[in-house]
C-alpha cells in the first residue's frame, strides 16, 4: 500500500486490512515522503501489529512505490490497496480462495464507492467472464485498481512491473494489457471487495 499524505483516511484503512478474516499475510506500507502525519499514524500500528512492514524515504511517485512493493513482498500473492480505501473483512479470505479454486493469475470484484465522509454513493459491478474482462480491456479497466489480487510469480516470470514501458498514466491498465498477451487468466468476484473512497485526487 503505497502512503502519500493520507492521514485523513489511513487509521481506518490500516484497521479494515488488519481485521481480515485471512490473517496470515505481510502489510507492505511504503510512505511515498509524506508530509502530514502519515508516517506517526503508521508508526503507531506496527507498534502494535508486527505483520505492518513500513518503508518511508523521500517521494518518488506512484509507480516507483507500487513496484517497490511488487519487488520487496514475499508472499505469493499480491493484493493491492489504497491508503484512502476500506476492505470488507473478507476480501483477502474470499479473493484467495477464489484464485486457487480457479487458477488465476489477476482477481478483483464489485466494490461500493463513498464519499470523503465515507458515505455510500452508489455501488459497482465489474465483469465477470474471462471474454467480458477481455473486452473491456479495450475501452476500460476490467477492475478496481486498489481490489486487485495478482499472483506474484506471473510478474516474475514475465518480468513485468507497472510503467516499465514508459506508461506515466493509465498504469494498471497498462499492466493488465501486458498481463494478458502474457497468457494471464483473469477473474472477478460477484461480491464487493472494498470500499472505494472518491476525493478530489481520485482517478
Amino acid at each position: 500500500m503505497p502512503v502519500f499524505n493520507a492521514g485523513l483516511y489511513l487509521e481506518e484503512c490500516i484497521k479494515s486490512v488488519l481485521r481480515q478474516s485471512l490473517a496470515n499475510f505481510e502489510f507492505l506500507i511504503i510512505n511515498d515522503g509524506s508530509t502530514d502525519n502519515s508516517l506517526k499514524i503508521i508508526k503507531k500500528f506496527q507498534k502494535i501489529d508486527d505483520r505492518i512492514i513500513c518503508i518511508t524515504r523521500e517521494n518518488k511517485g506512484l509507480i516507483y512505490s507500487l513496484n517497490e512493493g511488487i519487488n520487496l513482498s514475499k508472499g505469493a500473492y499480491i493484493a493491492r490497496m489504497d491508503a484512502d480505501d476500506v476492505c470488507y473483512p473478507e476480501r483477502l479470505e474470499k479473493q484467495y480462495d477464489f484464485m486457487k479454486k480457479n487458477h488465476l493469475d489477476i482477481c478483483g470484484g464489485d466494490y461500493q464507492v463513498i464519499c470523503e465522509k465515507g458515505l455510500p454513493i452508489k455501488n459497482l459491478i465489474v465483469p465477470k467472464k474471462e471474454s467480458e474482462i477481455l473486452l473491456s480491456l479495450a475501452s476500460n479497466v476490467p477492475f478496481a485498481h486498489p481490489s486487485v489480487m495478482i499472483k506474484k510469480e506471473f510478474l516474475s516470470s514475465n518480468n513485468l512491473r507497472y510503467g516499465i514501458f514508459g506508461h506515466k498514466y493509465a498504469e494498471d491498465l497498462d499492466l493488465w494489457v501486458r498481463m494478458y498477451q502474457a497468457g494471464a487468466k483473469f477473474g472477478n468476484l460477484s461480491i464487493p471487495l472494498i470500499k472505494y473512497r472518491h476525493v478530489n485526487n481520485s482517478s
